[in-house]
């Protein structure tokens, strides 16, 4: 299966001045009440409670002093937002959405700094570098947690204006040229954790090459590694738990990764099941675990379309009707990475979620990826502005300072 959902940080969310300062303020409970399951979706719904329930059953016990950090993604930073991030606001929104993020008690984010945006053959290299180097210095100062994914650009999708051709790319000039841009991340932007790759059925569908096999992926992974300076930062490389675990499992023991790096969606059985497999991979191999990525997945009929299907995957999941779903695998979610003595973990679509959702509607079913987006954006940027949270924000918020 080859899961999209990791994609939707391409938005631009454009925070308003108000939100300077915000971090003085208090955090305001969402007046919004989730509105009912449509017919359509009641089927769905119910097959993610019983996957969400089964779960938090399941989880042990946190252990009294965690190691765990929580994140979420920048959204203000995603690489696929392209010329945007060289206006001249675009770090005061980076700015804004952090300091929402630290008055919620966001302990760290994740950025995709994405492939080749800093190859000097790529157009405007020195600008995004020189973007990145501002968000690196704003991540810092407040102390958060920074990691770093390397994923590519997703163009020809609608989550990218960027017009990036892979053609004639092959395994080895794709390892050569992503080691070469991960290097600058090392030297300048000094990230805690650096990943490499983090779906392989995700970049196989993008850049046209076949990495999601265990052969080819600890391959690609090698080369990237070879004559890497790595510095302070740490540099993984992992699967989806869609895929099987096989990948990671040849990752840990045939290359030089310092973390594994896990992405967590579906609640199903077997994705549950690899999950499992990957943590023992990892343990047995005395390998730090990272999840850069996770959220409570909602099924649609664009799965398994990779890039193609993230528009549809956004609309479905920011539905108001999911937000109690949302907060129960949230809590689930913190205390089994807090059991499995996971180091990192970042509650990807939370970014959003954490403030606000939209009701559903025929019309904005119907609406377009544009317009849906305008809409979202404008509802999540409005309520960073004054501190106003979800129930599912509330929810990671009381995880992150009970006790």
């Amino acid at each position: 299966m080859l899961l999209a959902v990791s994609l939707i940080g391409s938005l631009v969310i454009s925070l308003p001045a108000e939100a300077q300062g915000a971090t003085k303020g208090q955090l305001v409970s969402s007046t919004q009440v989730p509105g009912p399951v449509p017919t359509q979706y009641q089927t769905e719904y119910a097959a993610v409670q019983d996957e969400v329930q089964s779960f938090s059953s399941s989880v042990g016990r946190e252990p009294k002093h965690p190691i765990t950090k929580f994140g979420t993604e920048l959204l203000t930073a995603n690489g696929n937002i392209g010329a945007g991030l060289l206006s001249p606001g675009a770090i005061s929104g980076v700015e804004r959405e952090l300091d929402a993020f630290e008055a919620l008690g966001i302990q760290g984010v994740t950025v995709d700094v994405s492939f080749p945006l800093l190859i000097s053959s790529t157009p405007n290299s020195a600008g995004y570098l020189a973007f990145y180097e501002q968000v690196a210095r704003q991540i810092r100062q407040r102390h958060m947690v920074f990691s770093v994914e390397e994923n590519p650009i997703f163009s020809g999708t609608p989550l990218t204006a960027l017009k990036i051709s892979y053609a004639g790319l092959t395994l080895d000039s794709y390892a050569t040229e992503e080691r070469q841009e991960a290097q600058v991340i090392i030297d300048q932007l000094k990230p805690d954790y650096l990943s490499l790759l983090t779906e392989p059925d995700t970049y196989t569908d993008t850049l046209h090459l076949t990495l999601d096999t265990p052969d080819t992926a600890v391959n690609v992974v090698q080369k990237e590694l070879s004559g890497l300076k790595r510095g302070h930062t740490q540099v993984g490389a992992g699967t989806g738990t869609w895929s099987s675990p096989g990948i990671d499992q040849a990752l840990v023991r045939r290359t030089s990764i310092d973390y594994l790096d896990v992405h967590v969606y579906p609640f199903g059985p077997s994705a549950i099941a690899n999950l499992s497999s990957d943590v023992r991979a990892a343990k047995a191999a005395a390998k730090p675990l990272v999840m850069d990525e996770t959220w409570l997945n909602k099924p649609t009929s664009g799965e398994g379309l990779g890039p193609a299907g993230a528009p549809e995957n956004l609309k479905v999941k920011s539905y108001s009707f999911w937000e109690p779903l949302d907060e129960q695998y949230v809590s689930a979610m913190a205390r089994y990475v807090r059991s499995a003595g996971f180091s990192y973990v970042a509650f990807f679509d939370g970014a959003r979620a954490f403030f606000g959702y939209l009701d559903w509607s025929p019309a904005l079913e119907a609406a377009s990826y544009q317009s849906f987006s305008a809409q979202y954006n404008a509802v999540v940027s409005q309520n960073m502005a004054t501190l106003t949270v979800s129930g599912t924000g509330l929810a990671i918020h009381r995880t992150l300072t009970k006790g």
